[in-house]
């Protein structure tokens, strides 16, 4: 059992073992040193660090954890990309080299394709399609593509997972979990950004992408959600060949979004892409409250100037009613410039810490929107104003939640995307329609009645439930059952230091003890002797010298003497 109360079974600690060293090679030994883990690194291995040391220079340290994460594999991957939305809590030097992890992987041999197909199904593959073609159009860390007709004779295309990949992760996530608790306990600044926290949350992200069947059930949503909009393709999954590791549906052909001469060259007008896209996306966000939080250019096909068409829906974003408000009120602030607007939205969205200095945050965040607007609208970037805000958040402590991140970072996506189709286009801009729709949407007497009678109901619920809250708390306080906790906060690194103290000074004591028994055994001259010496005595002192030794070093290590 671990000292977290972690169990890491034997190909875990091998695993952990790898990760380690990997980390330190990268110029992270300092670190591993710290959370306690730097003797799982061999002693050649530390001896060979020092000479690399030169050549890791050459490297800043952003770029040399996202060559660890491609090293260390898809979990990595997938972890570094999580992290690269969170510029909230990772510094924006890590965060562009996060952007660059390439989920580019050796494909598979396609004998362990049809061999997870056959799993899945437990049917032979030519039960279910008549060829498949043995050269994959994709290998990705989570799954490779490949082309294929059904034994009814439809066009697929096959999504398969990678074997094994499900107990890979599964190890690896256990291991980042380990690692989070010892950051957490000997890495006390971490612990406002929850680091535990933050691996669960991952943790739900990576398993969700893994189930392509969750997968398979969005791209219906999706597709019900445009089923009115002829502009917007998304292909038809093929059920009946669609599980948890594999899934089939049907192929597209286009020019990815961001080929603007093979665009060009076809005859499209990239300006009205610029605004296709832009128009698809804020659907997705102000009508539907379900975008696609992947908004990479390998995801997105263009099929014609007025047709797109969208794939891989294993990251989804959920915007709820109250947040796309929020999120209204957000561009209307923009637009009309007004800043306490922007202020008081902020603050309604971010989880604030206890102790905030909310007029120094508004001076502050009032700064970055004058820097921002002062210059004209059309030539502000957002993605800048997205980052600054995101710095903002991380000195004042304010988390925001998931899907905001997400929104934030398909907007930066779209804005890069945009600026390519089209260099002159305005995304605040291109959002005024659904604003305007769901402000007026917000403002109708439907609604206003609907949120009428919910607060009825709500007052009517507290008011039939207030005598019998009120009634068992008194009971509580009468029966002498009421308790009151009380949470001393900073106090653990305190309580560590003062343990480590009694500890060494028990330590001392011991070493002391053992050498005014060696003097009292030498001074007695008793038992059998050695060069006139006793035995007993020599061996006490010898054992007392080699502790208060271990024990020196040990203070001496800690800087504390």
């Amino acid at each position: 059992m671990s000292p977290l109360g972690i169990h890491l079974a034997y190909r875990n600690v091998r695993r952990l073992r790898t990760i380690v060293t990997t980390l330190a090679r990268h110029g992270f030994y300092p670190v591993m040193e710290r959370l306690r883990l730097g003797g799982l690194v061999s002693l050649p291995e530390r001896l060979l660090g020092r000479k690399r040391a030169r050549e890791r220079d050459a490297f800043t340290l952003p770029a040399r954890a996202r060559m660890a994460f491609e090293q260390l594999g898809p979990t990595f991957i997938k972890f570094g990309q999580i992290l690269s939305t969170r510029p909230d809590i990772v510094p924006e030097e890590f965060v562009a080299e996060f952007l660059k992890l390439q989920d580019e992987v050796a494909p598979i041999p396609f004998e362990e394709v049809r061999a997870v197909i056959e799993e899945e199904f437990s049917r032979p593959a030519g039960e279910l399609f008549e060829s498949i073609d043995e050269t994959p159009l994709a290998a990705a860390s989570i799954a490779q593509v490949h082309r294929a007709v059904t034994t009814g004779g439809r066009d697929v295309v096959i999504k398969v997972q990678r074997p094994g990949l499900e107990e890979k992760i599964t190890t690896d996530v256990a291991i980042l979990r380990y690692m989070a608790g010892l950051l957490h306990r000997y890495v006390p600044e971490s612990r406002l950004y929850d680091p535990v926290a933050i691996v669960d949350e991952f943790d739900v992200t990576v398993r969700r992408e893994m189930d392509f069947s969750m997968e398979a059930s969005f791209m219906e949503r999706f597709r019900r959600n445009f089923a009115d909009d002829p502009r917007v393709i998304i292909p038809k999954v093929c059920w009946s060949r669609t599980g948890r590791k594999v899934l089939t549906m049907d192929p597209v052909t286009g020019i990815k979004i961001d080929q603007v001469e093979r665009l060009r060259e076809a005859g499209m007008d990239t300006r009205k892409l610029a605004r296709l896209l832009a128009d698809v996306f804020f659907r997705q966000v102000f009508e539907f409250g379900l975008f696609h939080g992947d908004l990479h250019s390998g995801n997105i096909f263009v099929l014609s100037e007025e047709r797109i068409a969208l794939v891989d829906f294993g990251i989804v974003g959920r915007i709820d009613r109250q947040m796309q408000e929020n999120l209204a009120d957000i561009f209307i602030g923009i637009v009309k410039e007004d800043y306490e607007r922007l202020t008081d939205v902020y603050l309604r969205l971010g989880i604030l810490p206890e102790e905030i200095d909310e007029a120094a945050f508004r001076r502050d965040y009032q700064d970055i929107l004058l820097h921002y607007f002062g210059r004209p609208l059309g030539a502000a970037r957002l993605d800048d104003f997205l980052r600054e805000y995101a710095k903002l958040s991380a000195r004042y402590n304010i988390r925001m939640p998931r899907d905001l991140l997400l929104f934030d970072k398909c907007l930066m996506e779209l804005e890069g995307l945009g600026r390519l189709l089209n260099p002159h286009q305005n995304i605040v801009a291109e959002s005024e329609p659904y604003v305007k729709s769901l402000v007026k949407r917000r403002l109708s007497p439907e609604t206003l009645a609907r949120e009428g009678l919910e607060t009825m109901r709500e007052y009517k619920e507290f008011i039939e439930r207030f005598p019998a809250l009120s009634g068992q708390l008194l009971k509580k306080v009468l029966s002498d059952k009421m308790r009151v906790q009380f949470v001393h906060r900073g106090l653990e690194e305190f309580m560590g230091e003062m343990d480590r103290s009694s500890n060494r000074l028990t330590f001392g004591l011991i070493v002391a003890a053992m050498v005014v028994g060696s003097s009292m055994i030498t001074a007695s001259e008793s038992g059998p002797t050695f060069m006139g010496y006793p035995v007993l005595g020599m061996v006490g002192f010898s054992i007392a010298a080699v502790l208060g030794l271990w024990l020196a070093f040990l203070i001496i290590r800690s800087g504390k003497y």
